[in-house]
């Protein structure tokens, strides 16, 4: 596996890794819940809101944090294909943004123009934004529309609660076979 795959396995590495640590909990919290005799209904309640806190908080924050590390690695190996590959080719003016390296990619010989993966990666550019600069909550991005249609068109994948974003597991894995697509197409045309 080349460094550059090698190197989002280990995210999603990280990711089952913490999982698996949280659900380990949940179930160390429904043994001492089964055990219902010996528990006053103050050490009751303070195990469900332990429970609670995994299932509602913790579990969600792990989707956010997974997909905010999978685009940050997304975005540095495009840097570094930049740099390696097409130093002279200008970057788009869009700022901060994903798609400002298309004319990198359009440079070494990936074709974008049909690229199933490309429109996912570059539409979760819009979710990346709402998750960092409003915390999730879709009214308070500068374009909720936007987050609006990429919703509706992968409702299947995310969706908005109480005005805010729920990552899936679903969404996590679609986004990284897209960028694991993305990536081997550039690494074949590096050779």
């Amino acid at each position: 596996m080349p460094a550059s795959r090698n190197d989002l396995a280990f995210i999603v590495r990280f990711h089952n890794e913490v999982k698996r640590s949280f659900q380990n909990e949940i179930w160390r919290i429904n043994e001492k819940l089964k055990d219902d005799n010996s528990l006053s209904g103050q050490e009751k309640t303070a195990l469900k809101t332990e429970k609670d806190l995994y299932v509602n908080t913790f579990e969600p924050y792990l989707m956010i944090n997974t997909f905010l590390m999978m685009v940050s690695y997304f975005e540095e190996w495009l840097f570094h294909l930049w740099k390696r590959l097409a130093p002279t080719t200008g970057l788009l003016e869009a700022k901060g943004s994903i798609g400002r390296f298309k004319p990198v990619l359009k440079e070494i010989g990936v074709d974008l123009s049909r690229s199933r993966s490309w429109a996912f990666v570059k539409g979760s550019q819009d979710i990346r934004s709402c998750l960092l600069h409003a915390n999730g909550r879709v009214s308070l991005n500068r374009n909720p529309e936007k987050i609006h249609n990429f919703v509706a068109q992968h409702n299947d994948k995310i969706r908005i609660e109480a005005d805010r974003l729920v990552i899936t597991a679903e969404f996590l894995h679609h986004f990284k076979e897209a960028v694991e697509q993305l990536i081997e197409a550039g690494d074949s045309h590096k050779a």
